[in-house]
């Protein structure tokens, strides 16, 4: 996402540059800074995308815990009828147990998967609009550009809009 960040700043930047009759001095350009995991964090909409993650891993956790109890308890069960199986009856239950364990492992696999797509789509839904309402607050504001902090190696606090952009965001969001 930084790349994407980091491209796109780019790109604004040469727009911005290019933009207009006469080239635009450091002096001419209005630019705020965005310190994006404080928007995510404390923003309605970034705390109800933590939240709903939070039950989807919770979730996940759950159920793969369930399996990993009754992968233990297979496991108990063998080991404690090991001494009176026959040798056809211990390599079923071994079978089994490999099995199940198996299971478990691409289970917790796909949960990951899942997961990893589910926050892709999350994220991607909250930043496409966090980018309608920053554009917006930039409009509005009479910005030129409008950069992510992550990606500034000096900032100064004067040009920090994020809190602005929090309220505007909780409010049309």
């Amino acid at each position: 996402m930084k790349k994407r960040i980091v491209i796109s700043t780019v790109a604004v930047l040469a727009a911005a540059m290019l933009a207009g009759a006469r080239p635009a001095s450091a002096a001419d350009l209005k630019i705020g800074y965005i310190v994006t995991p404080k928007l995510l964090s404390e923003s309605k909409l970034g705390k109800e995308a933590s939240a709903k993650l939070k039950a989807k891993a919770d979730a996940a956790e759950k159920s793969l815990q369930k399996k990993a109890d009754d992968v233990k308890k297979l496991q108990e069960d063998i080991q404690k009828r090991m001494a009176v199986l026959n040798d056809e009856e211990k390599a079923k239950l071994s079978e089994e147990y490999d099995k199940q364990l198996t299971d478990a492992k691409r289970m917790k696999e796909d949960a990951q998967q899942d997961f990893d797509k589910t926050r892709q789509q999350i994220e991607g839904d909250m930043m496409t609009k966090f980018r309608t309402v920053i554009e917006k607050f930039a409009k509005d504001n009479n910005y030129d550009l409008v950069l992510d902090a992550g990606t500034l190696l000096y900032i100064s606090h004067k040009a920090d809009i994020t809190d602005e952009v929090i309220q505007l965001a909780d409010k049309s969001l």
